[in-house]
Protein backbone atom coordinates (compact mmCIF):
# COMPACT_ATOMS: atom_id res chain seq x y z
CA UNK A 1 0.00 0.00 0.00
CA UNK A 2 1.15 3.25 -1.16
CA UNK A 3 2.07 5.75 1.49
CA UNK A 4 -0.71 8.26 0.46
CA UNK A 5 -3.26 5.71 0.60
CA UNK A 6 -2.08 4.24 3.72
CA UNK A 7 -2.64 7.75 5.71
CA UNK A 8 -5.89 8.68 4.08
CA UNK A 9 -7.19 5.42 4.70
CA UNK A 10 -6.05 5.88 8.57
CA UNK A 11 -7.07 9.54 9.43
CA UNK A 12 -10.94 9.14 7.59
CA UNK A 13 -11.91 7.08 10.93
CA UNK A 14 -10.55 10.30 13.33
CA UNK A 15 -13.57 12.40 13.91
CA UNK A 16 -11.83 15.54 14.62
CA UNK A 17 -10.05 17.98 11.86
CA UNK A 18 -7.61 18.98 14.44
CA UNK A 19 -6.16 15.74 15.56
CA UNK A 20 -6.62 14.85 11.84
CA UNK A 21 -3.98 17.15 10.61
CA UNK A 22 -1.43 16.91 13.17
CA UNK A 23 -1.94 12.49 13.22
CA UNK A 24 -1.08 12.92 9.37
CA UNK A 25 1.71 14.70 9.85
CA UNK A 26 3.37 12.81 12.73
CA UNK A 27 2.31 9.73 10.71
CA UNK A 28 3.92 10.92 7.63
CA UNK A 29 7.37 12.11 9.47
CA UNK A 30 7.63 7.72 10.50
CA UNK A 31 6.96 6.93 7.31
CA UNK A 32 9.82 8.90 5.61
CA UNK A 33 11.86 8.04 8.30
CA UNK A 34 11.10 4.38 8.24
CA UNK A 35 11.81 4.42 4.37
CA UNK A 36 14.76 6.65 4.65
CA UNK A 37 16.63 3.81 7.18
CA UNK A 38 15.16 0.59 4.89
CA UNK A 39 16.80 2.71 1.43
CA UNK A 40 20.00 2.75 3.47
CA UNK A 41 20.01 -1.04 4.09
CA UNK A 42 19.46 -1.55 0.13
CA UNK A 43 15.88 -1.16 -0.20
CA UNK A 44 14.66 0.63 -3.64
CA UNK A 45 12.39 3.49 -3.12
CA UNK A 46 9.31 1.20 -3.80
CA UNK A 47 9.92 -1.21 -1.76
CA UNK A 48 11.37 1.01 1.29
CA UNK A 49 8.15 2.35 1.02
CA UNK A 50 6.01 -0.31 1.25
CA UNK A 51 7.97 -2.18 3.89
CA UNK A 52 7.52 1.22 5.94
CA UNK A 53 3.65 0.86 5.50
CA UNK A 54 3.54 -2.77 6.55
CA UNK A 55 5.17 -1.93 9.58
CA UNK A 56 2.94 0.92 10.49
CA UNK A 57 0.18 -1.41 10.83
CA UNK A 58 -2.98 -1.88 9.96
CA UNK A 59 -4.94 1.35 8.85
CA UNK A 60 -8.60 1.03 10.13
CA UNK A 61 -7.60 -0.64 13.39
CA UNK A 62 -4.78 2.15 13.92
CA UNK A 63 -6.96 5.13 12.82
CA UNK A 64 -10.03 3.75 15.34
CA UNK A 65 -7.62 3.57 18.37
CA UNK A 66 -6.33 7.35 18.05
CA UNK A 67 -9.87 8.41 17.45
CA UNK A 68 -11.05 6.54 21.04
CA UNK A 69 -7.80 8.39 22.48
CA UNK A 70 -7.79 11.82 20.43
CA UNK A 71 -11.71 12.39 20.57
CA UNK A 72 -13.60 15.40 22.78
CA UNK A 73 -15.08 14.29 26.02
CA UNK A 74 -17.75 16.08 27.17
CA UNK A 75 -17.19 16.61 31.07
CA UNK A 76 -21.19 15.93 32.37
CA UNK A 77 -19.87 15.20 35.70
CA UNK A 78 -18.42 18.28 36.20
CA UNK A 79 -21.90 20.15 34.67
CA UNK A 80 -23.81 17.83 37.17
CA UNK A 81 -21.80 19.52 40.25
CA UNK A 82 -22.53 22.73 38.98
CA UNK A 83 -26.14 22.52 38.31
CA UNK A 84 -25.57 21.04 41.83
CA UNK A 85 -23.62 24.09 43.50
CA UNK A 86 -25.77 26.00 42.06
CA UNK A 87 -29.29 24.55 43.19
CA UNK A 88 -27.45 24.42 46.65
CA UNK A 89 -26.66 28.50 46.63
CA UNK A 90 -30.15 29.09 45.57
CA UNK A 91 -31.69 27.00 48.99
CA UNK A 92 -29.02 28.70 50.72
CA UNK A 93 -30.31 32.25 49.76
CA UNK A 94 -34.33 30.68 50.70
CA UNK A 95 -33.16 30.17 53.58
CA UNK A 96 -30.99 32.96 54.79
CA UNK A 97 -34.25 34.92 53.64
CA UNK A 98 -36.76 33.22 55.96
CA UNK A 99 -34.09 33.93 58.23
CA UNK A 100 -33.43 37.00 58.08
CA UNK A 101 -35.98 39.11 55.49
CA UNK A 102 -39.62 39.76 55.05
CA UNK A 103 -38.88 41.37 52.05
CA UNK A 104 -37.98 39.87 48.66
CA UNK A 105 -34.28 38.96 49.62
CA UNK A 106 -33.55 36.76 46.70
CA UNK A 107 -33.85 38.62 42.96
CA UNK A 108 -37.08 37.27 41.09
CA UNK A 109 -35.17 36.54 38.39
CA UNK A 110 -32.71 34.53 39.75
CA UNK A 111 -33.86 31.28 38.80
CA UNK A 112 -34.10 32.78 34.93
CA UNK A 113 -30.36 34.00 35.23
CA UNK A 114 -29.35 30.45 36.46
CA UNK A 115 -30.96 28.80 33.43
CA UNK A 116 -29.28 31.15 31.20
CA UNK A 117 -25.97 31.00 32.53
CA UNK A 118 -25.96 27.12 32.42
CA UNK A 119 -26.62 27.63 28.91
CA UNK A 120 -23.90 29.71 28.23
CA UNK A 121 -21.78 27.49 30.33
CA UNK A 122 -22.21 24.62 28.15
CA UNK A 123 -22.13 26.61 24.69
CA UNK A 124 -18.58 27.91 25.85
CA UNK A 125 -17.87 24.17 26.80
CA UNK A 126 -18.46 23.24 23.37
CA UNK A 127 -16.55 26.22 21.66
CA UNK A 128 -12.61 25.98 20.66
CA UNK A 129 -10.52 27.86 23.45
CA UNK A 130 -7.49 27.81 20.82
CA UNK A 131 -8.91 30.26 18.82
CA UNK A 132 -8.63 32.95 22.02
CA UNK A 133 -4.69 31.97 21.51
CA UNK A 134 -4.94 32.79 18.27
CA UNK A 135 -6.76 36.21 18.30
CA UNK A 136 -6.64 37.06 22.04
CA UNK A 137 -4.59 41.24 21.63
CA UNK A 138 -7.22 41.15 18.81
CA UNK A 139 -10.29 40.62 21.53
CA UNK A 140 -8.92 42.33 23.74
CA UNK A 141 -8.32 46.13 22.07
CA UNK A 142 -12.35 45.27 20.76
CA UNK A 143 -13.38 44.42 23.88
CA UNK A 144 -11.78 47.62 25.92
CA UNK A 145 -13.33 50.02 22.58
CA UNK A 146 -16.72 48.43 23.33
CA UNK A 147 -16.46 49.03 26.76
CA UNK A 148 -15.32 52.22 27.34
CA UNK A 149 -17.33 53.46 24.68
CA UNK A 150 -20.29 51.54 26.10
CA UNK A 151 -19.73 53.03 29.68
CA UNK A 152 -19.73 56.76 27.72
CA UNK A 153 -23.14 56.21 25.97
CA UNK A 154 -25.55 53.46 28.08
CA UNK A 155 -23.51 53.90 31.57
CA UNK A 156 -25.33 53.99 34.44
CA UNK A 157 -24.17 56.18 37.93
CA UNK A 158 -25.40 54.76 41.09
CA UNK A 159 -24.32 56.98 44.03
CA UNK A 160 -21.69 58.77 41.67
CA UNK A 161 -19.91 55.70 40.97
CA UNK A 162 -20.00 54.21 37.25
CA UNK A 163 -20.55 50.85 37.51
CA UNK A 164 -23.15 49.42 35.07
CA UNK A 165 -24.14 50.04 31.41
CA UNK A 166 -27.39 49.71 30.64
CA UNK A 167 -29.03 48.78 27.09
CA UNK A 168 -33.29 49.89 27.20
CA UNK A 169 -33.34 47.84 23.73
CA UNK A 170 -32.44 44.72 25.37
CA UNK A 171 -33.53 45.68 28.93
CA UNK A 172 -30.37 44.32 29.86
CA UNK A 173 -28.58 45.87 32.75
CA UNK A 174 -23.99 44.53 32.78
CA UNK A 175 -21.79 45.40 35.92
CA UNK A 176 -18.99 46.92 34.59
CA UNK A 177 -16.91 45.75 37.64
CA UNK A 178 -17.96 41.97 37.00
CA UNK A 179 -17.42 42.25 33.50
CA UNK A 180 -14.09 43.02 33.45
CA UNK A 181 -12.77 39.10 34.61
CA UNK A 182 -13.60 38.63 31.41
CA UNK A 183 -10.40 39.68 30.07
CA UNK A 184 -9.03 37.32 32.46
CA UNK A 185 -8.28 34.60 29.83
CA UNK A 186 -8.10 36.99 27.05
CA UNK A 187 -4.58 38.38 29.31
CA UNK A 188 -3.67 34.71 29.77
CA UNK A 189 -4.06 33.64 25.83
CA UNK A 190 -1.74 37.13 25.26
CA UNK A 191 1.42 35.92 28.05
CA UNK A 192 1.44 32.32 26.05
CA UNK A 193 1.71 34.42 22.77
CA UNK A 194 4.90 35.37 24.12
CA UNK A 195 6.55 32.19 25.27
CA UNK A 196 10.17 31.39 24.09
CA UNK A 197 10.84 35.31 24.71
CA UNK A 198 12.81 37.31 26.87
CA UNK A 199 12.67 41.01 29.07
CA UNK A 200 10.92 42.83 26.13
CA UNK A 201 8.44 40.05 26.12
CA UNK A 202 7.45 40.30 29.73
CA UNK A 203 7.19 43.83 29.91
CA UNK A 204 4.96 43.71 26.43
CA UNK A 205 3.02 41.28 29.45
CA UNK A 206 3.09 44.05 31.71
CA UNK A 207 1.57 46.90 29.43
CA UNK A 208 -1.38 44.27 28.48
CA UNK A 209 -2.35 44.34 31.46
CA UNK A 210 -3.55 47.99 30.94
CA UNK A 211 -7.00 47.73 28.91
CA UNK A 212 -8.64 46.05 31.74
CA UNK A 213 -6.93 48.19 34.59
CA UNK A 214 -8.06 51.06 32.96
CA UNK A 215 -11.92 50.01 32.67
CA UNK A 216 -11.66 49.24 36.72
CA UNK A 217 -10.17 52.71 37.55
CA UNK A 218 -13.31 54.37 35.03
CA UNK A 219 -15.55 52.40 37.42
CA UNK A 220 -13.60 53.72 40.42
CA UNK A 221 -13.40 50.20 41.83
CA UNK A 222 -10.28 50.06 44.02
CA UNK A 223 -10.90 46.56 45.43
CA UNK A 224 -11.66 45.46 41.41
CA UNK A 225 -8.49 46.83 40.88
CA UNK A 226 -6.34 45.42 43.40
CA UNK A 227 -8.20 41.85 42.59
CA UNK A 228 -7.23 42.16 38.34
CA UNK A 229 -3.88 43.48 39.28
CA UNK A 230 -3.28 40.62 41.54
CA UNK A 231 -5.04 37.90 39.15
CA UNK A 232 -2.41 39.73 36.30
CA UNK A 233 0.17 39.00 38.24
CA UNK A 234 -0.05 35.32 39.67
CA UNK A 235 -0.88 34.82 35.71
CA UNK A 236 2.62 36.72 34.44
CA UNK A 237 4.62 34.61 37.29
CA UNK A 238 2.94 31.44 36.78
CA UNK A 239 4.54 31.35 33.00
CA UNK A 240 7.99 33.21 34.60
CA UNK A 241 7.62 29.55 36.62
CA UNK A 242 7.09 27.54 33.91
CA UNK A 243 10.61 29.24 32.37
CA UNK A 244 8.06 30.35 29.02
CA UNK A 245 10.44 33.33 28.95
CA UNK A 246 14.44 33.26 28.37
CA UNK A 247 14.50 35.23 31.48
CA UNK A 248 15.98 34.82 34.98
CA UNK A 249 13.04 33.35 36.92
CA UNK A 250 14.33 34.64 40.22
CA UNK A 251 15.31 38.13 39.59
CA UNK A 252 12.08 38.84 37.40
CA UNK A 253 9.60 36.77 40.29
CA UNK A 254 11.81 39.76 42.83
CA UNK A 255 11.20 42.46 40.44
CA UNK A 256 7.49 42.03 40.01
CA UNK A 257 6.28 41.58 43.23
CA UNK A 258 9.50 43.30 45.15
CA UNK A 259 8.16 46.47 42.47
CA UNK A 260 4.48 45.71 43.11
CA UNK A 261 5.06 46.31 46.96
CA UNK A 262 7.33 49.10 46.38
CA UNK A 263 5.37 51.04 43.69
CA UNK A 264 2.18 50.52 46.26
CA UNK A 265 3.91 51.98 49.35
CA UNK A 266 5.29 55.38 47.68
CA UNK A 267 2.24 55.81 46.32
CA UNK A 268 0.25 55.41 50.09
CA UNK A 269 3.20 57.34 51.44
CA UNK A 270 3.39 60.49 48.54
CA UNK A 271 -0.98 60.61 49.10
CA UNK A 272 -0.74 60.61 52.78
CA UNK A 273 2.40 63.34 52.86
CA UNK A 274 1.64 65.35 49.90
CA UNK A 275 -2.27 64.33 48.56
CA UNK A 276 -5.18 67.09 49.02
CA UNK A 277 -7.43 66.51 51.87
CA UNK A 278 -9.84 65.53 49.98
CA UNK A 279 -7.81 62.33 48.46
CA UNK A 280 -6.72 61.31 51.98
CA UNK A 281 -10.25 61.25 53.21
CA UNK A 282 -12.30 59.36 50.86
CA UNK A 283 -8.43 56.94 51.57
CA UNK A 284 -9.80 56.88 55.23
CA UNK A 285 -13.34 56.11 54.02
CA UNK A 286 -12.46 53.33 52.51
CA UNK A 287 -10.50 52.01 54.96
CA UNK A 288 -14.16 52.47 57.07
CA UNK A 289 -11.90 54.92 59.27
CA UNK A 290 -13.64 57.77 61.42
CA UNK A 291 -12.51 60.56 63.34
CA UNK A 292 -13.02 58.04 66.78
CA UNK A 293 -11.58 55.18 65.13
CA UNK A 294 -13.68 52.76 63.55
CA UNK A 295 -16.79 53.29 61.47
CA UNK A 296 -20.07 52.19 62.13
CA UNK A 297 -20.28 49.79 59.59
CA UNK A 298 -16.71 47.94 60.64
CA UNK A 299 -18.18 48.16 64.43
CA UNK A 300 -21.39 46.45 63.35
CA UNK A 301 -19.49 43.78 61.43
CA UNK A 302 -17.07 42.84 64.13
CA UNK A 303 -20.02 42.66 66.83
CA UNK A 304 -21.97 40.52 64.54
CA UNK A 305 -19.22 37.83 64.23
CA UNK A 306 -18.43 38.59 68.07
CA UNK A 307 -22.11 37.31 68.65
CA UNK A 308 -21.68 33.87 66.49
CA UNK A 309 -21.13 30.30 67.85
CA UNK A 310 -19.38 27.31 66.24
CA UNK A 311 -22.43 25.75 65.22
CA UNK A 312 -25.78 26.78 65.33
CA UNK A 313 -27.29 30.69 66.03
CA UNK A 314 -26.43 33.20 68.80
CA UNK A 315 -26.05 36.93 69.61
CA UNK A 316 -24.99 37.80 66.28
CA UNK A 317 -28.06 36.55 64.64
CA UNK A 318 -30.42 38.93 66.73
CA UNK A 319 -27.84 41.87 66.19
CA UNK A 320 -28.32 41.41 61.98
CA UNK A 321 -31.92 41.75 62.76
CA UNK A 322 -32.08 44.14 64.69
CA UNK A 323 -29.42 46.19 62.45
CA UNK A 324 -31.63 45.42 59.55
CA UNK A 325 -28.24 45.15 57.59
CA UNK A 326 -29.41 42.50 54.37
CA UNK A 327 -27.92 43.76 51.69
CA UNK A 328 -29.10 43.41 48.00
CA UNK A 329 -26.57 40.54 46.49
CA UNK A 330 -25.56 39.09 48.60
CA UNK A 331 -22.34 40.90 49.59
CA UNK A 332 -22.31 39.79 53.40
CA UNK A 333 -23.67 36.54 52.73
CA UNK A 334 -20.92 34.72 54.85
CA UNK A 335 -21.86 36.87 57.62
CA UNK A 336 -25.54 35.61 57.09
CA UNK A 337 -24.51 32.23 57.12
CA UNK A 338 -22.26 32.48 60.33
CA UNK A 339 -25.00 34.47 62.12
CA UNK A 340 -27.51 31.91 61.40
CA UNK A 341 -25.98 28.33 61.15
CA UNK A 342 -22.59 28.81 63.19
CA UNK A 343 -18.69 29.40 62.01
CA UNK A 344 -18.51 25.52 61.35
CA UNK A 345 -20.81 25.58 58.77
CA UNK A 346 -19.46 28.78 57.23
CA UNK A 347 -16.05 27.24 57.46
CA UNK A 348 -17.44 23.89 55.75
CA UNK A 349 -18.93 26.65 52.60
CA UNK A 350 -15.81 28.18 51.93
CA UNK A 351 -14.04 25.18 52.27
CA UNK A 352 -16.05 23.35 49.66
CA UNK A 353 -15.82 26.37 46.70
CA UNK A 354 -11.90 26.51 47.74
CA UNK A 355 -11.65 22.60 47.24
CA UNK A 356 -13.33 22.96 44.06
CA UNK A 357 -11.34 25.79 42.51
CA UNK A 358 -8.16 23.98 43.68
CA UNK A 359 -9.01 20.77 41.98
CA UNK A 360 -9.86 22.77 39.15
CA UNK A 361 -6.63 24.95 39.19
CA UNK A 362 -4.58 20.80 39.60
CA UNK A 363 -6.64 19.97 36.17
CA UNK A 364 -5.21 23.28 34.36
CA UNK A 365 -1.99 22.96 35.93
CA UNK A 366 -1.82 19.50 34.93
CA UNK A 367 -2.48 20.17 30.96
CA UNK A 368 0.00 18.88 28.55
CA UNK A 369 -0.98 21.77 26.19
CA UNK A 370 0.39 25.03 27.22
CA UNK A 371 -2.32 27.65 26.03
CA UNK A 372 -4.70 25.63 27.83
CA UNK A 373 -2.88 25.24 30.84
CA UNK A 374 -2.64 29.27 31.75
CA UNK A 375 -6.03 30.15 30.55
CA UNK A 376 -7.32 27.88 32.91
CA UNK A 377 -4.90 28.87 35.64
CA UNK A 378 -6.08 32.44 34.87
CA UNK A 379 -9.68 31.78 35.26
CA UNK A 380 -9.10 29.39 38.55
CA UNK A 381 -6.79 31.74 39.96
CA UNK A 382 -9.51 34.70 39.26
CA UNK A 383 -12.45 32.29 41.45
CA UNK A 384 -9.42 32.22 44.13
CA UNK A 385 -8.61 35.50 44.86
CA UNK A 386 -12.56 37.18 44.31
CA UNK A 387 -13.29 34.32 46.96
CA UNK A 388 -10.49 35.76 48.98
CA UNK A 389 -11.63 39.17 48.67
CA UNK A 390 -15.41 37.65 49.73
CA UNK A 391 -13.99 36.47 53.11
CA UNK A 392 -11.97 39.36 54.07
CA UNK A 393 -14.50 41.82 53.56
CA UNK A 394 -16.88 39.82 55.56
CA UNK A 395 -14.65 39.34 58.20
CA UNK A 396 -13.72 42.89 57.93
CA UNK A 397 -10.42 42.68 56.87
CA UNK A 398 -11.10 44.89 53.83
CA UNK A 399 -13.41 47.99 53.54
CA UNK A 400 -17.16 47.41 52.78
CA UNK A 401 -17.29 47.03 48.69
CA UNK A 402 -19.35 45.19 46.89
CA UNK A 403 -17.37 41.77 45.96
CA UNK A 404 -19.03 38.64 44.07
CA UNK A 405 -18.52 35.26 45.35
CA UNK A 406 -19.57 32.38 42.54
CA UNK A 407 -22.49 30.15 43.71
CA UNK A 408 -23.04 32.05 46.98
CA UNK A 409 -24.15 35.24 45.74
CA UNK A 410 -26.38 36.36 42.84
CA UNK A 411 -26.79 38.52 40.40
CA UNK A 412 -27.26 38.09 36.13
CA UNK A 413 -23.79 39.81 35.45
CA UNK A 414 -21.77 37.45 37.94
CA UNK A 415 -23.65 34.40 36.82
CA UNK A 416 -22.97 34.62 32.82
CA UNK A 417 -19.00 35.66 33.85
CA UNK A 418 -18.98 33.15 36.15
CA UNK A 419 -20.31 30.51 34.09
CA UNK A 420 -18.19 31.58 31.20
CA UNK A 421 -14.97 31.05 32.58
CA UNK A 422 -15.86 28.41 34.27
CA UNK A 423 -17.35 26.98 30.10
CA UNK A 424 -13.47 27.78 29.19
CA UNK A 425 -12.43 25.01 31.66
CA UNK A 426 -14.72 22.77 31.11
CA UNK A 427 -13.50 23.59 27.05
CA UNK A 428 -9.83 23.10 27.84
CA UNK A 429 -11.17 19.66 29.71
CA UNK A 430 -12.88 18.76 27.00
CA UNK A 431 -9.99 19.28 24.26
CA UNK A 432 -7.17 18.38 26.33
CA UNK A 433 -6.59 15.45 23.96
CA UNK A 434 -7.77 16.87 20.95
CA UNK A 435 -6.00 20.32 20.54
CA UNK A 436 -2.09 19.34 19.91
CA UNK A 437 -0.16 22.21 20.19
CA UNK A 438 2.71 23.10 17.68
CA UNK A 439 5.50 25.12 18.69
CA UNK A 440 6.31 26.49 15.57
CA UNK A 441 2.76 28.38 14.95
CA UNK A 442 2.42 29.29 18.85
CA UNK A 443 5.30 31.60 19.23
CA UNK A 444 4.66 35.64 18.77
CA UNK A 445 6.87 36.69 16.22
CA UNK A 446 6.37 40.74 17.00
Amino acid sequence: MKADKYLQELTKRIESSKVRKEIMREYQDHIEDCKEALMESGMSEEEAEKEAVRQMGDPVEAGAALDLVHRPRMAWGWIALIGGLYGAGYILLNLLQSNFSKGNFIAGDHVKWMLIGFAVLIGVCYLDYSRIGRWAREITVAAFIVVFVGMFIFGQQINGALGWITLPILSLSLNIRLCIFLFVPLYAAIVYRYHGQGYLAVGKSLLWMLPGLCIALRVTSVLTVLMLFLIYLLILSFAVVKEWFKVSRTKTLLSLWGGTVLLSGIGYLKLFLFGPEYQRMRVANMLQLESGGESYQLRLLKGILEGCRWIGSGEGKMVVKSADRIMEGMDYGLMYITACYGILVSVLVIGMLTALFICFMGMSVGQRNRLGSIIGFGCTAAFLVQLLFYVMMNTGILPSSSVYCPFLTYGGTGVLVTNTLIGLLLSIYRYQDVLLESETESICVY
